[in-house]
């Protein structure tokens, strides 16, 4: 009788490499969703100084900010899509809200017939959380005062006060003037 000589992993071999598997996986986990995270940062940046440079843009080809929703309503918000994010800082009005696309993508209301040379943005989608880009548009009409186009970050709630000259907290935002 001859015996066959089988070839394999033992069990304690097997439980050796699970349990390496088990400890890189818990080391690499965290720092790829670190770096998952600070993508959708930059992109909300990314995305947030696109909006400040096509409202800018406008403004210069036709002589005014974006603030009137039909040629004499004043807008006080100006959105992209997604949800509207929840707003704690102070300032922010949004009793008239209107769509960035109506200014920068086509000029939907008329107001500027001739100056008008747009498209100045394909869109402005949702942050990379899923909530609007928004702009306190009134400040467009005030003497003095910050305008902010701002992403509420990861936590979908605005901390910053439209009177700030900095971003709080988890805000992704830029100031206009």
């Amino acid at each position: 009788m001859q015996v066959r000589k089988q070839s394999g992993f033992t069990l304690v071999e097997v439980i050796v490499v699970a349990g390496i598997i088990a400890i890189l996986a818990g080391i690499l986990v965290p720092l790829i969703l670190k770096e998952i995270d600070e993508a959708r940062i930059s992109r909300a940046a990314a995305d947030v100084r696109s909006i400040s440079n096509a409202l800018i843009i406008l403004k210069k080809d036709t002589g005014q900010w974006p603030i009137t929703a039909t040629c004499g309503t004043a807008n006080t918000l100006l959105q992209g899509q997604g949800a509207l994010p929840t707003i704690v800082g102070t300032g922010w009005t949004t009793t008239t809200p209107d769509q960035y696309d109506n200014y920068l993508m086509v000029d939907d209301n008329g107001c500027w017939p001739v100056k008008w040379k747009g498209p100045y943005l394909a869109g402005v989608n949702a942050d990379p959380w899923g909530n609007a880009y928004i702009t306190n548009a009134d400040n467009f009409l005030a003497a003095s005062g910050a305008v902010w186009i701002i992403s509420a970050g990861p936590d979908g709630v605005i901390d910053t006060s439209v009177t700030n000259s900095t971003i709080v907290g988890d805000d992704v935002g830029a100031r206009i003037r």
